[in-house]
């Protein structure tokens, strides 16, 4: 069951590049990469995913790479990190980071009282939410 669904999202995703590629095929390189930008960086929660696993993340990587080649009409093969930099979008895990560090940010800047009584408990700095975001902040080589 689970070959057969993501084979289905593949088919999905590709048929959404084809007609991102269709519709904007004859727009400028800037409304494109305006176009990723607004669409492809605001993945709503995703400082708090702690409990997706490796497989499902590189997936979404794998989509997300897809879109923007698709809309800038480059090949599958192409290296996603070459696009990514040339044209001056982030990647998922860029807008992953920054995003956990805009939420980290507001808590530890906030003044609400209960908020600041939470930060002050060694349940809050030693934690499991301070231990994930510190781990997708800060990228850890293994080797």
């Amino acid at each position: 069951m689970g070959v057969s669904l993501a084979r289905a999202q593949t088919t999905k995703l590709l048929v959404v590049g084809n007609t991102l590629q269709r519709k904007f095929s004859y727009c400028s390189k800037e409304v494109k990469m305006e176009f990723f930008r607004s669409h492809c960086y605001s993945i709503y929660c995703n400082s708090l995913w702690s409990r997706y696993k490796v497989a499902t993340m590189n997936h979404l990587k794998v989509r997300h790479n897809d879109i923007l080649k698709r809309l800038l009409g480059l090949p599958r093969w192409c290296s996603s990190s070459l696009a990514f930099a040339r044209n001056g979008v982030n990647n998922l895990d860029v807008i992953r980071r920054h995003s956990v560090f805009s939420l980290k940010s507001r808590v530890e800047l906030s003044t609400n009282s209960i908020i600041t009584s939470i930060k002050q408990s060694s349940a809050y700095v030693c934690g499991p939410i301070q231990q994930r975001w510190l781990g997708l902040l800060f990228v850890q080589n293994v080797g």
